[in-house]
Protein backbone atom coordinates (compact mmCIF):
# COMPACT_ATOMS: atom_id res chain seq x y z
CA UNK A 1 0.00 0.00 0.00
CA UNK A 2 2.94 2.47 0.81
CA UNK A 3 4.69 1.83 -2.48
CA UNK A 4 1.37 2.53 -4.60
CA UNK A 5 0.90 5.66 -2.33
CA UNK A 6 4.60 6.81 -3.07
CA UNK A 7 3.58 5.76 -6.82
CA UNK A 8 0.71 8.06 -6.95
CA UNK A 9 2.34 11.12 -5.19
CA UNK A 10 5.38 11.11 -7.96
CA UNK A 11 2.91 10.33 -10.97
CA UNK A 12 0.74 13.56 -9.75
CA UNK A 13 4.15 15.56 -9.01
CA UNK A 14 5.38 14.56 -12.15
CA UNK A 15 2.48 15.61 -14.24
CA UNK A 16 1.97 19.04 -12.45
CA UNK A 17 5.79 19.81 -13.10
CA UNK A 18 5.11 18.62 -16.57
CA UNK A 19 2.80 21.95 -16.84
CA UNK A 20 4.78 24.17 -15.32
CA UNK A 21 6.00 25.94 -18.30
CA UNK A 22 5.36 24.70 -22.30
CA UNK A 23 8.79 23.77 -23.92
CA UNK A 24 7.50 24.71 -27.03
CA UNK A 25 7.23 28.49 -25.94
CA UNK A 26 10.90 28.33 -24.56
CA UNK A 27 12.21 27.96 -28.35
CA UNK A 28 12.53 30.17 -30.96
CA UNK A 29 12.35 27.76 -34.02
CA UNK A 30 12.00 28.86 -37.60
CA UNK A 31 12.56 27.15 -40.81
CA UNK A 32 14.10 29.18 -44.01
CA UNK A 33 14.51 28.74 -47.39
CA UNK A 34 18.64 29.06 -47.56
CA UNK A 35 21.71 26.23 -46.70
CA UNK A 36 22.28 27.72 -43.39
CA UNK A 37 21.51 27.13 -39.52
CA UNK A 38 21.82 29.92 -37.27
CA UNK A 39 21.38 28.72 -32.95
CA UNK A 40 21.59 30.89 -30.68
CA UNK A 41 21.65 29.15 -27.13
CA UNK A 42 22.59 31.57 -24.56
CA UNK A 43 21.07 34.72 -24.96
CA UNK A 44 17.24 34.12 -23.01
CA UNK A 45 15.76 35.47 -19.99
CA UNK A 46 13.16 33.14 -19.57
CA UNK A 47 12.33 30.51 -16.10
CA UNK A 48 11.80 27.34 -16.85
CA UNK A 49 9.08 26.71 -14.23
CA UNK A 50 10.11 26.84 -10.38
CA UNK A 51 13.74 25.84 -11.44
CA UNK A 52 16.41 27.00 -9.30
CA UNK A 53 19.98 28.59 -10.74
CA UNK A 54 22.46 26.13 -11.65
CA UNK A 55 25.24 25.20 -8.91
CA UNK A 56 27.73 24.44 -11.86
CA UNK A 57 28.81 25.48 -15.10
CA UNK A 58 28.64 29.02 -16.54
CA UNK A 59 25.45 30.99 -16.18
CA UNK A 60 26.30 34.35 -17.80
CA UNK A 61 24.18 35.36 -20.90
CA UNK A 62 25.74 36.00 -24.03
CA UNK A 63 23.56 39.55 -24.41
CA UNK A 64 23.05 40.91 -27.96
CA UNK A 65 23.37 36.84 -29.72
CA UNK A 66 19.58 37.18 -30.14
CA UNK A 67 19.63 40.11 -31.90
CA UNK A 68 22.62 39.27 -33.57
CA UNK A 69 21.03 36.25 -34.88
CA UNK A 70 17.91 37.62 -36.38
CA UNK A 71 19.17 41.12 -37.86
CA UNK A 72 21.43 39.33 -40.19
CA UNK A 73 18.96 36.74 -40.68
CA UNK A 74 16.48 39.90 -41.57
CA UNK A 75 19.44 41.23 -43.68
CA UNK A 76 19.81 38.09 -45.59
CA UNK A 77 16.41 37.51 -46.87
CA UNK A 78 16.38 41.40 -48.00
CA UNK A 79 19.82 40.58 -50.03
CA UNK A 80 18.55 37.44 -51.47
CA UNK A 81 15.17 36.54 -51.05
CA UNK A 82 15.92 33.51 -48.88
CA UNK A 83 16.31 33.15 -44.90
CA UNK A 84 18.29 31.13 -42.90
CA UNK A 85 17.29 28.55 -40.55
CA UNK A 86 16.92 29.59 -36.78
CA UNK A 87 17.34 28.14 -33.53
CA UNK A 88 17.08 30.61 -30.35
CA UNK A 89 16.76 29.28 -26.67
CA UNK A 90 14.57 31.73 -24.69
CA UNK A 91 15.48 30.47 -21.54
CA UNK A 92 17.79 31.63 -19.69
CA UNK A 93 21.40 29.48 -19.13
CA UNK A 94 20.79 30.56 -15.29
CA UNK A 95 18.45 27.53 -15.59
CA UNK A 96 19.12 25.32 -18.88
CA UNK A 97 22.85 25.38 -20.88
CA UNK A 98 21.54 24.50 -24.63
CA UNK A 99 25.35 23.73 -25.56
CA UNK A 100 25.93 20.63 -23.27
CA UNK A 101 25.03 17.33 -23.51
CA UNK A 102 21.84 17.02 -21.57
CA UNK A 103 23.55 15.19 -18.25
CA UNK A 104 25.96 18.16 -17.90
CA UNK A 105 23.29 20.90 -19.23
CA UNK A 106 20.57 20.82 -16.46
CA UNK A 107 19.90 20.05 -12.90
CA UNK A 108 16.99 19.73 -12.09
CA UNK A 109 14.61 17.24 -14.16
CA UNK A 110 12.04 19.77 -14.90
CA UNK A 111 14.03 21.80 -18.03
CA UNK A 112 14.52 18.67 -19.97
CA UNK A 113 11.43 19.29 -22.13
CA UNK A 114 13.08 22.65 -22.61
CA UNK A 115 16.55 21.00 -23.47
CA UNK A 116 14.96 18.13 -25.81
CA UNK A 117 12.85 20.48 -27.83
CA UNK A 118 15.73 22.95 -28.50
CA UNK A 119 17.93 19.90 -29.75
CA UNK A 120 15.08 18.20 -31.84
CA UNK A 121 14.55 21.32 -33.84
CA UNK A 122 17.91 21.80 -34.79
CA UNK A 123 18.08 18.22 -35.27
CA UNK A 124 14.87 18.07 -37.56
CA UNK A 125 16.29 21.59 -39.71
CA UNK A 126 19.48 19.82 -40.03
CA UNK A 127 17.73 16.71 -41.53
CA UNK A 128 15.63 19.33 -43.86
CA UNK A 129 18.63 20.84 -44.55
CA UNK A 130 20.61 17.82 -45.57
CA UNK A 131 17.60 16.99 -47.66
CA UNK A 132 17.14 19.64 -49.75
CA UNK A 133 20.77 21.26 -50.15
CA UNK A 134 22.82 17.88 -50.73
CA UNK A 135 25.70 20.30 -52.43
CA UNK A 136 26.49 21.74 -49.03
CA UNK A 137 24.93 23.57 -45.84
CA UNK A 138 26.30 25.75 -42.64
CA UNK A 139 25.60 25.65 -39.21
CA UNK A 140 26.86 28.77 -37.38
CA UNK A 141 26.36 28.62 -33.59
CA UNK A 142 26.29 31.77 -32.23
CA UNK A 143 28.00 32.93 -29.12
CA UNK A 144 29.19 35.94 -27.12
CA UNK A 145 32.57 35.75 -25.07
CA UNK A 146 34.04 38.64 -22.91
CA UNK A 147 37.81 37.51 -22.08
CA UNK A 148 38.76 39.07 -25.32
CA UNK A 149 36.23 41.56 -25.98
CA UNK A 150 37.98 42.54 -29.94
CA UNK A 151 38.49 38.82 -30.82
CA UNK A 152 35.98 36.91 -32.82
CA UNK A 153 36.70 33.15 -32.39
CA UNK A 154 36.05 30.23 -34.56
CA UNK A 155 35.29 27.05 -33.00
CA UNK A 156 35.40 24.06 -35.31
CA UNK A 157 37.50 21.17 -32.76
CA UNK A 158 40.33 22.93 -35.57
CA UNK A 159 38.57 21.76 -38.68
CA UNK A 160 36.69 18.35 -37.53
CA UNK A 161 33.06 19.84 -37.77
CA UNK A 162 33.63 21.09 -40.93
CA UNK A 163 35.43 17.95 -42.15
CA UNK A 164 33.07 17.89 -45.60
CA UNK A 165 33.68 21.67 -46.57
CA UNK A 166 37.92 21.03 -46.10
CA UNK A 167 37.81 18.02 -47.94
CA UNK A 168 35.72 19.35 -51.07
CA UNK A 169 38.06 22.95 -50.82
CA UNK A 170 40.93 22.93 -48.58
CA UNK A 171 41.71 24.96 -45.83
CA UNK A 172 40.65 28.68 -47.75
CA UNK A 173 37.00 27.48 -47.34
CA UNK A 174 37.36 27.44 -43.27
CA UNK A 175 39.74 30.41 -43.22
CA UNK A 176 40.41 31.76 -46.29
CA UNK A 177 39.87 35.17 -47.41
CA UNK A 178 36.06 34.09 -48.53
CA UNK A 179 35.27 31.73 -45.39
CA UNK A 180 33.10 33.73 -43.03
CA UNK A 181 36.16 35.00 -40.32
CA UNK A 182 38.03 35.73 -43.41
CA UNK A 183 35.40 38.25 -44.96
CA UNK A 184 34.91 39.45 -41.54
CA UNK A 185 38.73 40.14 -41.00
CA UNK A 186 39.02 41.94 -44.31
CA UNK A 187 36.47 44.25 -42.66
CA UNK A 188 38.48 45.63 -39.49
CA UNK A 189 37.55 42.67 -37.38
CA UNK A 190 40.32 40.67 -35.09
CA UNK A 191 39.51 37.16 -35.83
CA UNK A 192 41.17 34.04 -34.31
CA UNK A 193 42.59 31.63 -36.51
CA UNK A 194 43.57 34.74 -38.40
CA UNK A 195 43.56 33.73 -42.69
CA UNK A 196 47.36 34.42 -42.23
CA UNK A 197 48.14 31.64 -39.77
CA UNK A 198 49.74 28.35 -41.37
CA UNK A 199 47.32 25.81 -39.59
CA UNK A 200 43.66 25.59 -38.28
CA UNK A 201 44.35 25.12 -34.34
CA UNK A 202 41.61 26.85 -32.11
CA UNK A 203 42.06 29.05 -29.10
CA UNK A 204 40.98 25.76 -26.70
CA UNK A 205 38.46 28.18 -24.55
CA UNK A 206 36.38 28.52 -27.56
CA UNK A 207 36.89 25.77 -30.09
CA UNK A 208 33.64 24.17 -30.42
CA UNK A 209 31.61 22.51 -27.93
CA UNK A 210 28.30 20.49 -28.10
CA UNK A 211 25.94 21.54 -30.61
CA UNK A 212 28.43 22.15 -33.17
CA UNK A 213 30.18 18.71 -32.41
CA UNK A 214 26.72 16.86 -32.32
CA UNK A 215 25.47 18.16 -35.65
CA UNK A 216 29.21 18.77 -37.51
CA UNK A 217 29.97 17.20 -40.56
CA UNK A 218 31.66 14.45 -39.66
CA UNK A 219 28.70 12.70 -38.10
CA UNK A 220 27.00 10.78 -40.68
CA UNK A 221 23.71 12.92 -40.84
CA UNK A 222 25.74 16.11 -39.95
CA UNK A 223 26.48 19.20 -42.01
CA UNK A 224 29.52 21.46 -41.75
CA UNK A 225 29.48 23.54 -38.45
CA UNK A 226 31.48 26.32 -36.95
CA UNK A 227 31.28 28.41 -33.55
CA UNK A 228 31.35 31.77 -33.13
CA UNK A 229 32.49 33.21 -30.29
CA UNK A 230 32.13 37.51 -30.63
CA UNK A 231 33.64 39.49 -28.26
CA UNK A 232 31.87 42.33 -26.25
CA UNK A 233 32.87 45.35 -28.20
CA UNK A 234 32.44 43.29 -31.52
CA UNK A 235 29.03 42.90 -30.37
CA UNK A 236 28.73 46.43 -29.49
CA UNK A 237 29.51 47.57 -33.62
CA UNK A 238 26.04 48.51 -35.07
CA UNK A 239 27.35 47.58 -38.73
CA UNK A 240 28.06 43.66 -36.97
CA UNK A 241 24.63 42.40 -38.40
CA UNK A 242 24.89 43.71 -41.83
CA UNK A 243 29.01 42.74 -41.94
CA UNK A 244 27.90 38.98 -40.84
CA UNK A 245 25.39 38.52 -42.97
CA UNK A 246 28.01 39.74 -45.92
CA UNK A 247 30.40 37.14 -44.57
CA UNK A 248 27.81 34.47 -44.83
CA UNK A 249 26.68 35.86 -48.37
CA UNK A 250 30.00 36.04 -49.88
CA UNK A 251 31.15 32.34 -48.36
CA UNK A 252 27.82 30.80 -49.33
CA UNK A 253 28.35 31.97 -52.99
CA UNK A 254 32.40 30.65 -53.02
CA UNK A 255 31.52 27.57 -51.30
CA UNK A 256 27.78 25.93 -50.89
CA UNK A 257 25.89 27.78 -54.10
CA UNK A 258 28.38 27.47 -56.45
Amino acid sequence: MTHRLIALALALFLSCTSYAYDAVDKVIAKQGSMPVLLTVPHDGDETLGSVGVRKKGAVARDLGTKDLAERTADLLEKKTGSRPYLVIAKFSRKFLDANRQEDEAQESPETIPAYRYYHDQIAKFVAEISAKYPDGAILIDIHGQSDDPETIFRGSRSGLTARVLLKKFGKEALQGENSITGVLQSKGYKVFPPVESSDLKEDRRFNGSYTVFTYGSHNPNGIDAIQLEFGKHARDKSDLPEDLAESILIFSKKYIQN
